[in-house]
């Protein structure tokens, strides 16, 4: 049986959750089932070898807009293949497809899926509105939502679907880190390490990058770049363009030495490598239900820093070092904590190496399984 798979993630946004999510679904899908990837553009030299469907669409918000609703529904209606998974809240209004959603946004609560607009983030020009406007319409078409079942949610519709949350296979824990011998089948790899020329030490910051999330970002990082930030400076991964002048602009603006550093475009199989060897992993800022910084901090077993939510509890639970949100001042001196203590340090990595443990592939692919027959008889 063929599913398709919404793989604009995968070029426009590689290190997103959304395009992490979809490597983890691939990487353990159950036997019986063959995905086909919709890209709107050729695949970049580390995807992999997947059966793909190019459907060359420009990186605009038009392009989006009609990839979303024309150009997937069109692409399942030419290969005959009738279910569909998405990573995103922007469902084809038209079509006899059946849509399974797994939400990965920053912020994304189970509520928003059941009566909350989770697209209010967007701009307000015309093609955002009569985006979001199609995306509602195409909400009601949903056969199931693909929720983790260490996050709590109640289930208003009958189509909340729970799973075991994975990470991709590639982040997990590795002892007495060798750049080298990580690196030494990989020629693109090693020159894209060497290039990025990284600290020996540092701390990892993996978005999200709104205004509002770079705010809360400098000024807890502010209380915390005195104490360590000569030795662990922070290095922030996945920035575009609009982001990086934003973070410029902000640190200018506090006059005050950041030794904050953002890190060119990388591909994502280098991204474990940045997880493992780093410090520490910060995160102020909401967390993403599936293969967020969260969940890959955990999976590495490295130490976390985050703002308390009830879904950030609900995922950590003792492993992390989890402060009220929107305190700067309480998360800069619990980075700094992290970092001089090591005993505090060496807890939280073993708390989360041995929770994310649980986090089991067997278990998660038997469920999808399950999900994907229900979906093509209901």
């Amino acid at each position: 049986m063929r599913v398709l798979y919404d793989g604009w993630p995968l070029v426009r946004k590689p290190l997103s959750p959304q395009a992490l999510h979809l490597h983890a679904i691939l990487a353990y899908l159950p036997d019986g089932f063959q995905p086909i990837i919709a890209l709107p553009e050729p695949p970049p030299p580390w995807m992999g070898d997947f059966p793909i469907h190019v459907n060359r669409t420009p990186d605009t918000l038009y392009g989006r807009l009609r990839w979303e609703q024309v150009s997937l529904p069109l692409i399942a209606r030419q290969l005959g293949i009738k279910l569909l998974h998405l990573t995103t809240p922007m469902v084809p209004l038209l079509g006899d497809l059946r849509i399974l959603i797994s939400p990965c946004e920053f912020g994304v609560e189970i509520d928003d899926w059941f009566g909350g607009d989770q697209t209010a983030r967007e701009s307000g020009d015309l093609l955002s509105r009569l985006r979001r406007s199609l995306a509602r319409g195409g909400m009601a078409r949903i056969n199931r939502i693909l929720w983790p079942t260490d996050l709590p949610g109640v289930d208003r519709s009958g189509r909340l679907e729970g799973l075991s949350p994975i990470v991709p296979p590639e982040f997990k824990p590795v002892a007495n880190l060798d750049l080298q011998k990580l690196s030494a089948g990989s020629k693109s790899l090693t020159k894209q390490l060497n290039t990025l020329d990284l600290p020996e030490t540092f701390i990892l910051y993996h978005g999200p990058f709104e205004m509002t999330n770079l705010e809360q970002l400098v000024e807890s990082w502010k209380w915390a770049a005195d104490a360590i930030g000569d030795n662990y400076p922070l290095l922030l991964l996945g920035l575009d363009m609009s982001a990086t002048q934003d973070l410029s602009q902000l640190a200018a603006a506090k006059e005050f030495r950041l030794n904050l550093r953002a890190l060119p475009d990388v591909s994502p199989d280098i991204l474990p490598n940045l997880y493992q060897r780093c410090s520490a992993v910060f995160h102020p800022a909401p967390i993403s239900p599936w293969c967020g910084p969260v969940r890959l901090a955990m999976a590495c077993g490295k130490p976390l820093v985050a703002s308390e939510t009830a879904l950030t509890d609900a995922i950590v639970g003792p492993t992390a070092y989890l402060t009220p949100a929107g305190d700067a001042r309480s998360l800069g001196a619990a980075l700094v904590t992290v970092v001089v203590e090591e005993q505090v340090a060496e807890n939280l990595s073993a708390a989360a190496s041995q929770r994310s443990a649980n986090w089991r592939a067997a278990e998660f692919k038997e469920q999808l399984r399950n999900i994907y027959n229900k979906a093509l008889v209901s």
